[in-house]
């Protein structure tokens, strides 16, 4: 968990952290694609955090011939905070049936609520009568996060995720080619793609956004060339977090 999670999880907690949510839900893309963000479901759900596309488009995630929110590290990640935090508050503050929603869908969790209440049984998560990967879901992940939590409770040695930015975000007014950014960055063409997924043709979408992760300490290079090109626009560095713990 640690190797496939070290990239992303300063970005996504602090993302959490600055939403004001648990930042316990940046485990949740190991349930959902073990932090792939090229992952795909056979249900055509895609990405670090398993968007459908109703719902990705529902949440502002862009899909098309040129680029997929759904596979974009950081638009993905405030996508889905906005998701989980609408279905926490349509479930009154329920994270088990928030996220049992996230899982299933928010309607067949109210359907599930629905036949219990007609038979005059509770409705709160454990006593719903849900598919076997939803009953599953939320489970895991309360496993994974004690897991994270007390690893040696456990008889388990994590490595600590160090509190500190490994990506930056590079922000540009125009567009951006992935290769021409990969030799000023001096990374190779397969690191800018690994951490860019949502770009289908190796260059920032005509109409935005028009921006890039790159490892820290390699985008002053870039915003270098940009500013030459008249297209640079304010630096950010992604992500402002705590230490976390994760499994090896």
């Amino acid at each position: 968990l640690a190797r496939r999670a070290r990239p992303f999880l300063h970005v996504i907690v602090g993302e959490l952290e600055r939403a004001g949510m648990p930042t316990e839900l940046a485990l949740l893309p190991e349930v959902e694609s073990r932090y792939n963000p090229r992952a795909i479901s056979p249900k055509s759900a895609s990405g670090m955090w398993q968007f459908m596309p109703y719902t990705g488009t529902e949440m502002g995630l862009v899909q098309n011939g040129w680029y997929d929110g759904r596979n974009d590290i950081l638009a993905s990640t405030r996508g889905a905070i906005a998701y989980l935090k609408q279905l926490n508050e349509a479930f009154d503050g329920d994270w088990a049936l928030a996220l049992a929603s996230y899982n299933a869908g928010p309607g067949r969790v109210r359907s599930a609520q629905r036949a219990n209440k007609a038979r005059g049984k509770p409705t709160d998560f454990w006593s719903l009568n849900l598919p076997t990967e939803t009953e599953l879901y939320v489970p895991k992940l309360l496993a994974i996060a004690a897991l994270v939590e007390n690893p040696a409770r456990y008889g388990l040695r994590m490595p600590p995720v160090e509190n500190r930015p490994t990506l930056e975000l590079v922000e540009a007014r125009g567009q951006i080619d992935l290769a021409n950014a990969a030799r000023h960055c001096g990374v190779p063409l397969t690191t800018l793609k690994t951490l860019n997924p949502g770009l289908k043709r190796g260059k920032t979408p005509q109409a935005g956004p028009h921006r890039l992760l790159v490892p820290l300490g390699t985008g002053h290079k870039l915003r270098k060339a940009l500013a030459k090109a008249g297209k640079l626009a304010a630096p950010t560095v992604a992500g402002n977090s705590r230490p976390r713990r994760s499994d090896s």
